[in-house]
């Protein structure tokens, strides 16, 4: 990936040298490409995690390489011509770097104001800057912030906002009266504001639809998921807390509150009425039974179930969900249950032959 200026390593340097520790070699070569290390391109940038990758950096193509502090002292001496640059947080630096000089995300296509087959409301507000792509369609009383993008054939229904800097990717659905907080980022696919699966019922057992009048609120910085649906709330409001980032096919149900910088990742499931706390962060199909409250900095792996209230902060795993250390351990110990079967049977058969005199 070719920077998108000419640039040296003091460049890179002087962009966040508030998150750089300390620097060995020359800081006035150019650069041309941010590589892997897999394919490495002449005058390139890498940047590894792991000692294990020290011996990939010995490549001539290689002139800057971007390592952990904590890595400093292990590695072996590097060549005098390349730049070890050396930091507490690299993936943060290196998230910078290819931000500002490679590829900018959330990507926008090149697009300026409002195209000619998008359908405005005459009442909608329309801030300076916004870019609306063709097909979008934006209903009555709508508020888009400065600065945001409305991709090719999104619908805002009517009472919405949008506030600044939101990036919202085709074929988004924003339902009525819904809030976007600032630079939120919603991808393809992804339904917020959907009625949620709330239901009256007589006495044959027909259903009935409950109206939902609550909103779905995202707060400043959150980020959405291609094909995840938010329902709004019952009543109340679903809420998601600013910088929490939501993962692609996951399914947040009526009056879902999540807290501040959660990770929720791919096809988690929530029902009605959970209350989720700051920094959770869950592995993949992770399911949460409806009215119940997680605290706050929970982790729990993937395939997991929560059916009670989680109050103390830590990690966990597993259905019924347990402390992560003995979920591990059951795990582990599951695989060696058929050896431990056939062994137990074996000492009864020896202690006591005569419950087994007609076993066949």
């Amino acid at each position: 990936m070719l920077f998108n200026k000419e640039l040296t390593i003091k460049d890179l340097l002087d962009f966040c040298p508030e998150l750089i520790s300390e620097v060995q070699g020359p800081t006035h070569t150019a650069l041309k490409h941010f590589c892997s290390l897999e394919n490495p391109e002449d005058q390139c940038f890498v940047f590894i995690n792991h000692p294990k990758y020290f011996l990939e950096t010995q490549n001539n193509k290689i002139v800057a390489v971007l390592a952990p502090l904590s890595l400093k002292e292990k590695l072996q001496t590097h060549p005098k011509e390349q730049t070890w640059i050396f930091s507490k947080n690299v993936d943060w630096v290196a998230q910078k770097i290819k931000n500002q000089f490679v590829f900018k995300t959330p990507y926008r296509p090149d697009l300026s104001g409002v195209h000619s087959t998008a359908m405005i409301d005459s009442s909608a507000k329309i801030a300076a800057g916004v870019v609306i792509a063709p097909y979008a369609v934006i209903g009555k009383n709508c508020e888009i912030g400065e600065g945001s993008f409305i991709g090719s054939h999104c619908v805002v229904e009517e009472n919405a906002v949008i506030h600044k800097n939101v990036t919202l990717h085709p074929f988004v659905y924003i339902g009525h009266s819904c809030v976007i907080g600032n630079e939120c980022e919603i991808k393809s696919h992804a339904i917020i504001g959907s009625e949620g699966f709330g239901y009256a019922h007589d006495h044959i057992g027909q259903h009935y639809r409950i109206p939902h009048t609550g909103r779905v609120i995202l707060q400043d910085r959150v980020h959405v998921g291609a094909g995840t649906a938010i329902d709004r709330g019952t009543l109340t409001d679903s809420v998601i807390g600013s910088g929490t980032k939501i993962d692609n096919q996951c399914h947040l149900a009526h009056n879902t509150v999540v807290g501040k910088n959660g990770l929720l990742t791919a096809q988690l499931v929530t029902a009605g009425s959970s209350k989720i706390g700051d920094h959770f962060v869950c592995g993949g199909k992770t399911a949460i039974t409806g009215h119940i409250e997680i605290t706050d900095h929970v982790n729990v792996a993937g395939l997991s179930g929560i059916s009670n209230d989680v109050l103390k902060p830590g990690q966990y795993g597993g259905y019924p969900l347990q402390p992560l250390r003995d979920f591990l351990k059951v795990k582990a110990t599951s695989v060696h249950l058929p050896e431990l079967r056939k062994q137990m049977n074996r000492v009864l058969r020896k202690l006591f032959p005569e419950d087994f005199q007609n076993d066949n």
